[in-house]
């Protein structure tokens, strides 16, 4: 079955399983409450809160309303969609030549696991580089990954905050650069380079380039540097590279780790509705995770030390409580 008739028939069998069953509604995700850019999610919440969001969904009378499906997927390089408009030309090409090579971290050529996300709108959450350098190398190759079933305007939000919950930080990865310089000029010159002093992807070995682009190019010396640059550039074009307004940058992007455990979590989280996404919110204050100013729960928008200072004043009231009990003992004593 072809990959397009597929996802017809998944998207059917999808809104037949709504029908069903309650889930998460994009429709119903704020932009106030989930912000797209990672920086101003950190503005909004603190770590703490933001562990709070991903814990409580299913605290607040629903245990469906909050869950965003999501499985193993795979998908033609050709029919993803970027998130992110930074891209680093070296890095991709350098990428593309260990796909030519078969090395780490393309063990068996373009393709393979991206170990990212990809939302119900084809777009990636991360992996651009290995992605657009498997279409260089080959357009038609496949990768793998989680298909998360909600667009990418909404989910990224709540991968940002997953990003604060797990790494305590609000910085991204760097970026720079952009889809713009993947012509043949651009590629040509990364080629030349990495052919002359080598690059890590081919053991930092510029003859182990060259050797790679001949192979692949079928010329040799020059004529295979020009011949390859010419090839991955058409190769882009049959990429689609355009991002939609709005979208962040790389430095705003989530940051949701497979080596260091975050994937497989988030993975989890997103599928038993633990992330309070959707109202009714978890408590009585109508903003995601139940906010409350009291107990030992922090408040949106709250400086970074509001959940110790909500928690020390309820220690504080709960110790006026017990002296005033005592006292009124001893004066019944009296």
């Amino acid at each position: 079955m072809k990959y397009s008739s597929y996802k017809k028939q998944q998207k059917l069998f999808e809104n037949f399983r709504r029908f069903l069953k309650e889930e998460a509604s994009p429709a119903k995700i704020s932009p106030d409450d989930f912000p797209m850019k990672l920086s101003d999610v950190g503005k909004l919440y603190t770590p703490q809160q933001a562990k709070r969001i991903a814990s409580t969904g299913l605290k607040d009378g629903s245990e469906d309303d909050d869950k965003i499906p999501a499985s193993e997927t795979t998908a033609a390089v050709r029919e993803l969609l970027p998130s992110q408009s930074s891209m680093n030309i070296g890095k991709a090409v350098a990428f593309a030549i260990a796909a030519i090579l078969h090395n780490k971290p393309f063990p068996n050529g373009p393709g393979g696991d991206l170990g990212a996300i990809i939302t119900k709108d084809n777009r990636i959450m991360d992996g651009h580089h290995r992605w657009i350098a498997s279409g260089m190398v080959d357009p038609t190759s496949s990768v793998g990954g989680y298909e998360v079933e909600f667009p990418a305007e909404q989910l990224i939000g709540i991968l940002n905050l997953l990003t604060l919950h797990f790494t305590k930080s609000d910085k991204g990865k760097p970026g720079g650069g952009s889809f713009d310089d993947f012509n043949e000029q651009g590629i040509y010159a990364k080629l030349k380079k990495y052919a002359t002093e080598g690059v890590w992807s081919a053991g930092d070995d510029p003859k182990a380039v060259q050797q790679a682009l001949e192979a692949w190019t079928e010329q040799k010396g020059e004529a295979a540097i020009v011949a390859a640059a010419k090839r991955m550039a058409q190769n882009v074009g049959e990429l689609t590279t355009q991002v939609p307004s709005g979208f962040p940058q790389r430095e705003d992007m989530p940051i949701i780790s497979a080596g260091k455990g975050h994937l497989d979590l988030a993975i989890k989280l997103l599928n038993s509705g633990l992330i309070d996404v959707n109202p009714n919110f978890a408590g009585d204050t109508g903003e995601p995770g139940g906010v409350e100013p009291h107990g030992g729960t922090y408040q949106k928008g709250a400086s970074p030390d509001a959940g110790v200072d909500a928690e020390e004043e309820e220690r504080a009231r709960k110790m006026r409580d017990l002296e005033e009990n005592k006292r009124r003992r001893r004066r019944r004593k009296k």
